[in-house]
C-alpha cells in the first residue's frame, strides 16, 4: 500500500490512508526504521487509532438508548479509509466522517481528524473528534503504536527496559480475554524501570492509570536511549507485545479502557467513555521524539 510520505533533515515518514495508521519512523542520519513492519506473523498493524472504543465490549456488544450495537474491538476508525485533507513536507492531515455504515455500529455523528507533524527528531500526533450532531456523542480514543524491540538484530527484546520520567508506585489491570478482572497487581516498585522480560505480557497487555510520568523511553541494556514517547494527559497507558517472541513493544496512550467481565453497559456508563455535547471538539495529542 502506497504511503503519505513526510521528511526533513533528520526523518522520513510514513502514513497509511486506511486508518490514518503510521506505519514508518526512520531516520535519515543512520537508515534505522522504528515502527514495527507489521508482519501478521505477530501482529499484522503498525500504529491502529482506536475510536469509538479502546479495548473489547463485552460480546462485542453495548448499548445506547435501549438499542444494542454491535462493535468490534478497538472500534471503527482504524478499518476505514481516510480522505487526506492536507499536507506537506512535514505534516499531513487526514479526516473521517460519519456515514450510513458507520451509524450502524456507532448512532453518532462525527468528524475524525488526524494529523501528523514533524519537528526535528519528533513526530506529533494529533487527534481532534468534532460533534456535528444534534445530541451528545460518547466515545473513548487512543492509539497504539509498536515500535521495533530489539533495534538491532543481534540483540533480543529481553535486553531493552522501558524507563519512565519519574520513579512509579504502578500497579496493572488484569485481562482475561481481553476484559479486566477487576484485579490488579503490582508492577513497579518505587522505579521508573520497567525491563521487558519475555514474561511480562503472558497475561495480555500490562494496563496502567493515572502514572505520575508523562513520558518513557526505550533503551538497551548498554543505556543507549533510541526514542521518548510523551502521553501527557492521557489517563491510562498500556504497554503490550504479542508473546515471549514477538520483537516489537506497543505504547498506547488511551482515553478509555476494555469492558470488565461480564454484562453490558450503556455506552455513556462506561468507564473512561468522554461526552461530548453538540457542536464541540475534543483533542488530545502524542509524541514520539527519535533520540
Amino acid at each position: 500500500m502506497e504511503l503519505i510520505q513526510l521528511q526533513n533533515e533528520y526523518l522520513q515518514v510514513g502514513i497509511k490512508q486506511k486508518g490514518a495508521e503510521l506505519a514508518s519512523i526512520r531516520s535519515r542520519k543512520s537508515g534505522l526504521e522504528y515502527m514495527w513492519e507489521g508482519d501478521p506473523t505477530y501482529w499484522g498493524r503498525h500504529s491502529s487509532i482506536l475510536y469509538p472504543i479502546v479495548g473489547r465490549v463485552f460480546n462485542d456488544q453495548y448499548t445506547h438508548e435501549g438499542q444494542t450495537f454491535a462493535m468490534k474491538q478497538h472500534g471503527l476508525a482504524r478499518n476505514l479509509p481516510f480522505e487526506l485533507r492536507q499536507s506537506s513536507s512535514d505534516f499531513a492531515e487526514f479526516v473521517l466522517h460519519s456515514d450510513v455504515e458507520t451509524l450502524k455500529h456507532y448512532p453518532f455523528d462525527f468528524v475524525f481528524i488526524a494529523r501528523y507533524e514533524l519537528a526535528g527528531n519528533k513526530v506529533s500526533i494529533h487527534y481532534t473528534i468534532e460533534n456535528p450532531g444534534e445530541n451528545a456523542a460518547f466515545f473513548s480514543v487512543g492509539a497504539h503504536p509498536a515500535f521495533r524491540c530489539p533495534i538491532y538484530s543481534h540483540e533480543n527484546r529481553s535486553d531493552y527496559r522501558l524507563v519512565f520520567d519519574q520513579a512509579e508506585e504502578a500497579r496493572t489491570q488484569h485481562l482475561e480475554g481481553g476484559f479486566r478482572t477487576g484485579a490488579s497487581s503490582s508492577v513497579l516498585q518505587n522505579s521508573p524501570v520497567l525491563p521487558i522480560t519475555d514474561r511480562l505480557f503472558e497475561h495480555d497487555a500490562l494496563i496502567f492509570q493515572s502514572l505520575r510520568s508523562h513520558r518513557v523511553s526505550l533503551e538497551n541494556s548498554t543505556g543507549e536511549r533510541f526514542w521518548t514517547f510523551d502521553f501527557e494527559g492521557f489517563p491510562y497507558l498500556g504497554i503490550w507485545s504479542k508473546n515471549e517472541k514477538a520483537p516489537f513493544i506497543c505504547i498506547e496512550p488511551w482515553f478509555g479502557v476494555a469492558d470488565q467481565v461480564g454484562g453490558y453497559l450503556a455506552l455513556k456508563h462506561k468507564e473512561g467513555i468522554i461526552p461530548l455535547e453538540e457542536g464541540k471538539s475534543f483533542h488530545c495529542k502524542h509524541a514520539v521524539e527519535i533520540l
